[in-house]
Order: structure tokens, then sequence, then C-alpha cells
């Protein structure tokens, strides 16, 4: 803007070229006004007979004129130096707004203001050049490594790696961003079979826990509710609503050895507090699984005749679930297979119900 300012009034300035006579008494005596270098002017008498005083306004040189005639002879092109740094600085203008493109930009001001510290430093003999584009060259590099190694591959565990895959990625959660959460994980708990991984109203809801193998099932007052299976919470029901310092309203126990991801709850809701989008992702993946699990249980309590025996312990070699009466229905035993077979048709069977008046183990 101010370069066309500059041009505008160099053009005015050109047209300051005008000659103006004006009358005068004297009759003998001429008088002629005309400007010096000052740009004053200057009154001249001559003794013509006429009646008029002449006054000549000399043109100046104008702006217009200086810009096209301030270099009457160029010089010869520069070194291969300094064209090549121009076209890296050409380059670097060019660069994308992504990460890459930021990649891109670091690299060619840095090859930019190589190639022009090697032009004042072998042709022109700059000093102060030499010694901006080097600071120039050490800010770039640094600025470079910063972005390339946050640009690193992240790279998880085969089960964390299944669990990215399968519940993150489709909601274009990033690698980094799953890595801040995985930040907030206690531990791998590993679990035998039937072996209790929370007890009913004994075991505290202090933790987001998620199946990464094998399978756990979830009872309340000895009667199985559902299945959970590999990929799905266990206590995301509990995430909504429910404080730290209350307990667990079922008893969730392994029905073959199985590995859960056990995140600190308190630890990682403070941690994605501040993203909103994070938030919105847990609520969404949690929201959809406890929604699944009320169809399950929803199911399953149609089928009111199946329990879990009270002398059942831990570790004994003893029926999982016991069948009433098969008049009422198919069982519990038959639903929770069905369950099976709508994750996995090859899964592992509780056993076959067989339609009598008694009490048929499965």
């Amino acid at each position: 803007m101010l370069f066309l300012s500059a041009l505008a009034i160099g053009m005015i300035t050109g047209l300051q070229n005008v000659t103006t006579e004006v009358p005068t008494a004297e009759s003998d005596v001429g008088t002629t006004a005309v400007t010096d270098g000052m740009g004053l002017l200057e009154t001249t008498k001559s003794s013509a007979g006429n009646d008029f005083v002449n006054v000549t306004i000399q043109e100046r040189t104008s702006m217009w004129d200086l810009y096209l005639n301030h270099c009457p002879k160029w010089r010869p092109i520069n070194h291969i130096f300094f064209q090549a740094a121009n076209v890296f600085f050409l380059l670097s203008f060019l660069a994308p707004h992504t990460p890459t493109g930021l990649i891109w930009l670091r690299v060619a001001l840095v090859l930019g203001c190589a190639f022009s510290g090697l032009w004042a430093w072998s042709i022109e003999c700059y000093l102060d050049a030499v010694v901006w584009n080097s600071a120039f060259i050490i800010i770039n590099f640094v600025y470079f490594a910063v972005q390339f190694y946050l640009m690193r591959p992240i790279k998880f565990h085969k089960d964390i790696e299944e669990v990215y895959i399968a519940l993150f990625k489709p909601l274009r959660v990033s690698r980094r961003q799953f890595r801040r959460v995985l930040m907030c994980m206690r531990n791998v708990r590993h679990l035998k079979c039937h072996e209790l991984y929370a007890h009913e109203k004994v075991t505290k809801v202090d933790s987001l826990s998620l199946v990464l193998s094998g399978k756990l099932v979830v009872s309340q007052n000895q009667r199985a509710l559902h299945i959970v299976f590999p990929h799905h919470f266990l206590d995301s029901p509990e995430w909504f609503g429910v404080s730290t310092d209350e307990y667990f309203q079922v008893s969730i126990m392994a029905m073959e050895e199985s590995r859960v991801l056990v995140w600190h709850r308190d630890k990682l809701k403070l941690s994605i507090m501040s993203d909103a989008f994070l938030q919105a992702v847990f609520d969404h993946i949690l929201g959809r699984d406890v929604v699944h699990k009320l169809m399950q249980v929803s199911e399953t309590m149609s089928v009111s005749n199946g329990h879990l025996p009270n002398s059942y312990e831990e570790g004994e070699d003893k029926p999982m679930l016991v069948v009433k009466k098969a008049g009422d229905g198919p069982g519990i035993t038959a639903l929770l297979n069905r369950q099976l077979q709508a994750t996995d048709p090859n899964a592992w069977r509780l056993g076959r119900i067989d339609e009598t008046d008694h009490e048929t183990p499965v």
C-alpha cells in the first residue's frame, strides 16, 4: 500500500510543468521568474517592448522517473548459491498446512538459509549476513527436530492395538490421544478360571475395566445376568453417576482364563476433563456398552429359572448354572449359550439343558 502511494505521489509531481504569463503596467521592462536548483522562483527583467512578465516553473525530477531510471544498467546475475537459496525459500512458502507440511517448511527454510549463508560467506563476504543465516538455521532445525519427534510412529502391544482399532480408531481418536488415555492405566489383570474380579457389595467401584481376552459372567444374588466378551467393559454402568466410594451391586467372575485392562477411574476422568473430544468418545463407547448390557439383561431376565448355586465355591468343579424347571422356558444356560454363539459361533458352551421337572446340572 505504501509503495502504491509513493508511485501516485511521483506521478502527481511529474505533472508540475506549467508556464504562465502575467500582465504588468510596465511597457519597457519584462521580468521573468525561473526556479533555481533549490526549486525557488527567480525573476528576470527584459527590455522587450511588451507588457507581459514571463513566469516559468522548471520541471522537477519526478519520483516516477526516479524509480524507472534508478538502475540504468543492471548488474550481472548473482551466484548459483543465491539462486538456490531463493528456490528453497519459494518451496517453503508452498508448504501445506499439515504435519508433513510443517516438516517440509522447516527443511526448506534450513536449506535456503544454508545456501544464503554460503553465498554471503564465499561470494560477498558479508559477516552480518552469515551470522543472521546461521541463527535462522539453528532455530528452524530445532523446530524441525521437535516436529519430527512428535510425528514418530506410536505402537502398542498386540492386545492394546486390537482395542484401539476396534473401539477408538473408528471414532478418529489419534494414537497420541489414545496413548494419553493409556497413561492412566493401572495394570493388566490376569484372571484364572472361576476367579472373582468383583464381589457384590464388597468391591469398591474405583476403576474402569476392559476385557482384553477371555469371558466373564456377571451375576446378582446368585443369578447370572449376562456374559462380558473381549473389547467390552466390565463396569460401564458404574461410569455414569456412581462415585468411587460406592460398591459393586453385581459379582463378576471369570469363565476362563482372562486378561482385563484396568484404568484408574478418577485419574482417567481428570485426564480427559480438559479434552471435550475424548469425553464425548468415552461417553459414546461406554453408553453403547451399557445399552448392549441392558439388552442382554432384558433377554436374560425374561428367563427367570436360572441361578448360581449357593454352595458354589471358587475353584470347585461344580456346575456354574442350574436350571430349576424346563417347563418355564429354555433356561438361563441356553440363553447364555445363545449370547456366546452370537459373538463367536465356535465359542465355548456351557452345556445342554435336559427338559425335566427336576434340577438338572449343566
